[in-house]
């Protein structure tokens, strides 16, 4: 993720310096969902200096769970499943959802200094959206030892420190989750996150 905040739909993102790995706890990550946290907020660092809490939303339907963790066997499991399926059927399905449900939702995002906010904007579509949302909402809750029977709880916080060795930074995070109930079976989920940077000498 490069230039995610002020970069509008379809442009091209910003040259920025990457994580190539994250390490959490002694174990080392490498995914994109985990990556997307230090780069996250080495991109508020950087254009929002005085930032002090980034606020992530989006609406949500599904329950957080440790599957989320694992996108690519969820999807292994998808395409194992519709082996043998008429893919007509399928695609009149898929076709049939999306009319009733509509496109994903935008996620939003707010940047607060104390009290004041610095920036309230929706997060390009080609990024990041309500689907992909909990996959990365997950990652902190797992940082933080919080056991998944309280994923879902209304509300719930923790803390993590994690570790870009190649580069020399070490990150502190705490954090909120809400989930809000809107109406039935449809939530708003909102994790709130303050941040501490510190270079390693």
């Amino acid at each position: 993720m490069s230039g995610l905040i002020t970069r509008k739909q379809g442009q091209e993102p910003v040259d920025r310096p990457t994580p190539k790995s994250f390490h959490v706890n002694g174990i080392r990550y490498s995914n994109a969902a985990a990556k997307f946290w230090p780069s996250l907020i080495d991109e508020v660092a950087e254009d929002f200096p005085d930032c002090t809490t980034v606020e992530l939303s989006a609406p949500a339907t599904g329950r957080l769970d440790r599957s989320l963790l694992f996108p690519v066997i969820a999807l292994e499991e998808g395409i194992h499943a519709l082996q043998g399926a008429n893919i007509h059927d399928v695609m009149n399905d898929a076709l049939a959802e999306l009319e009733l449900l509509g496109p994903p939702a935008a996620v939003r995002i707010r940047l607060l200094a104390a009290d004041k906010e610095l920036l309230s904007t929706e997060l390009p579509l080609d990024c990041i959206d309500s689907e992909t949302f909990p996959h990365l909402v997950v990652w902190p809750l797992e940082w933080a030892g919080l056991p998944p029977t309280v994923w879902n709880n209304e509300d719930l916080a923790g803390c993590f420190t994690g570790e870009d060795r190649r580069r020399g930074i070490i990150y502190e995070m705490a954090f909120g989750l809400t989930n809000t109930h809107r109406k039935e079976g449809l939530y708003r989920r909102t994790l709130s996150v303050t941040h501490t940077v510190t270079m390693l000498a």
